[in-house]
């Protein structure tokens, strides 16, 4: 006679392996162990680098939403003012920076431009800057405001990268649009005014109320990547 508990594992041939009152040895449950602890690290990681967004942050602040804008609408306001004006004078800011390189060609010519490009760069940056002025701004108000109306880290970053760039560009403006004898010094006080309620603005949006509001950081964090490899 055939032995029921033989090696076949009885009348119904099934594995020992698969016997449900079998006792785990102690390799298989560390085993189980170490794959629990990678999965739930994995999850840490994940969480980490992508936070999931609140389901209602609640209205955003009054410095992102309202305090900003104003300040951003002020340097707006006289950011057209001086766009009207280098326009409307265009030709008397071209011929003032035409003779300031001139000069600069003849006292100083291997530090400056070649005297047959006078001309053309003369013709060429102040249009240039004053349109910046304006593109600039143009670029800036959308990320301000879908920074509040969109719940957006990135856009209020955004924003003050923007106006990092439009801060740097203010001085180099007003030396070449603006400081000439034959123009009102009023316009190099508007041009440093808007410096002054642009960086404000930008101030306003990095204060710790605003921070607080708008969602985690979302950034790749390359050591944490290269750590869940």
């Amino acid at each position: 006679m055939n032995d029921p508990h033989g090696p076949a594992g009885g009348a119904s041939g099934e594995h020992p392996d698969r016997d449900p009152e079998r006792i785990p040895t102690q390799a298989e449950l560390d085993a189980e162990d170490l794959a629990e602890m990678a999965r739930s690290s994995r999850d840490r990681e994940q969480s980490a680098l992508y936070p999931s967004r609140p389901g209602d942050p609640g209205p955003p602040p009054a410095a992102l939403a309202l305090h900003a804008r104003v300040a951003w609408w002020g340097a707006a306001v006289v950011g057209l003012v001086l766009a009207v004006y280098g326009f409307l004078n265009l030709g008397a800011i071209t011929d003032d920076l035409r003779e300031r390189l001139l000069e600069g060609v003849r006292t100083d010519p291997a530090n400056s431009a070649p005297e047959a490009q006078v001309d053309a760069l003369a013709g060429f940056f102040p249009p240039f800057m004053l349109l910046m002025i304006v593109v600039v701004l143009a670029i800036e108000y959308p990320l301000l405001i879908a920074a509040a109306t969109h719940h957006s880290r990135n856009c209020r970053n955004f924003f003050v990268a923007m106006v990092v760039v439009h801060l740097l560009c203010i001085p180099i403006g007003v030396d070449l649009l603006f400081r000439y004898p034959d123009i009102p010094s009023a316009m190099v006080v508007l041009s440093y005014l808007q410096f002054a309620l642009v960086l404000v603005a930008a101030l306003l949006t990095l204060r710790r109320s605003v921070n607080r509001w708008l969602p985690e950081s979302t950034r790749m964090r390359p050591s944490r990547m290269l750590r869940g490899r």
